[in-house]
Order: C-alpha cells, then structure tokens, then sequence
C-alpha cells in the first residue's frame, strides 16, 4: 500500500537582487548542474518548490527549497557524492545567485495516488502533524489511504504521502511527521478541495483519521520537476 523514499531537503535564499539576472542565472546554474546529473546512471529525482500560501513561519526565512527523493540513503549518498565530483572539477560551472544554509532528510512513505504519472509541474500542501494520545500509527495510514482512495474516486487528481524528518530537522516540540498532497497544479489542487468538501469529507475514513492525529494550517508550494 505505502512504497518507502528517502528525501533531502535544501533550503535557499536568492542573493543576487536584480530578479531579471537572478533568473538567468537560476536557469543556467540548473542546465549546467543537469548536465552533470545525467551523466551518469541514478534513480535519483529532484524537483525546485516555490512558496505561493506561506507565511515567515513556514517559509523559514528561505526563499525556496530544492527536495532530491532516492530509493534508498545509500543511492542519495551516492548521488551527491558523484555531483560534488563532477561540479568540483568543471571549471565552466556557473555561480549561482542564490546560498542553500539549511538542508535535512526525511523518511517517506508514498501513498495510493490518482495514477503514475510524474508531473513535471505541480502545486503540493504540507501539513505538520502530531500523534494524538493513544495513536497507532499503522492503522492511521490504512484510514488515510482509504480515504485517499475515496477521494480518486470521486473524481481528484494527484496524490500524497506521511513525510518523518531525520537529520537537520525539528527538534523538541516539532511535528511527529508531515502529510504532503500534491496535485497536477493549482487548478487541480482547487478541484481537489472543491471535490473533498462537496463528495469526500465526512466518510468514515475521513473521519476516522483524526482519531489518530491532529494537524496545523498547511503551506502550499508551487514544484517544478528538475530531474
């Protein structure tokens, strides 16, 4: 029902003030580092998210981040390995006009979606959430892939999946996980939220979750698939 993922997270901020410029070297900075990540066999994907309902808080004083999924923390290791090489000794490797400080990992666990395609666009909502008392976490993601699957069927597009932080994540008071919905962009995503409170909200798997959680106002990003 769930297929396991690893994902990094890198957390940048633009320095290069004329947006015109930015954005130029933004586009040649990702050509040249494209050309050097398929330059060599990996499963690796990574794909570029841009705040659109953020608030400070949630942007975390970033202006975007990039997220790099693997099917495992040895092929992500292995990855970056490689891509440090290979940028280190291209000597035509263009500045970037931005600085990535913050970076963390994360387990996943990817749920029913609406199909298998691979968006090369796509609008996603994050939920911070935690365990309510008495919580079993299994029987939670079984509520949430039913509900998810009620919700395809009634006609919804994307899909979703429980995100845990590792290393460089929250401490202390943090979220226990994240839940993440994506969808084929924004039209979509209102679509979704049109479908959920005329059709889906209110089943008995809809419900039934919150016997298990509770989860904060989300921030939804704007993705662009990279790799």
């Amino acid at each position: 029902m769930y297929q396991p993922m690893y994902a990094e997270y890198s957390y940048c901020s633009q320095i290069v003030e004329d947006d015109d410029k930015a954005q130029e070297m933004f586009q040649a900075t990702v050509a040249a580092w494209l050309k050097h990540a398929t330059s060599f066999e990996n499963d690796i994907s990574v794909s570029a998210l841009f705040p659109i309902f953020t608030n400070e808080e949630m942007r975390g004083g970033s202006d975007f981040f990039f997220v790099t999924h693997g099917p495992s923390r040895s092929a992500l290791g292995e990855f970056t390995e490689k891509m440090y090489a290979l940028m280190g000794a291209d000597d035509n490797m263009p500045e970037a006009p931005f600085e990535c400080e913050d970076d963390s990992e994360a387990f996943q666990r990817v749920g029913p979606s609406s199909d298998d395609v691979q968006y090369d666009e796509f609008a996603v909502d994050y939920w911070p959430c935690t365990y309510d008392e008495g919580a079993d976490p299994e029987k939670l993601r079984e509520l949430q892939a039913t509900f998810a699957k009620e919700h395809y069927a009634n006609g919804a597009k994307g899909g979703y999946r429980f995100i845990y932080p590792g290393a460089g994540g929250p401490r202390g008071q943090g979220p226990d996980f994240w839940i993440s919905a994506g969808a084929p962009g924004l039209a979509a995503r209102g679509e979704n939220s049109d479908i959920f409170w005329e059709k889906t909200y209110g089943s008995a798997a809809e419900r039934g979750r919150w016997d298990h959680m509770s989860c904060d106002t989300p921030s939804t990003w704007y993705g662009y698939r990279l790799k």
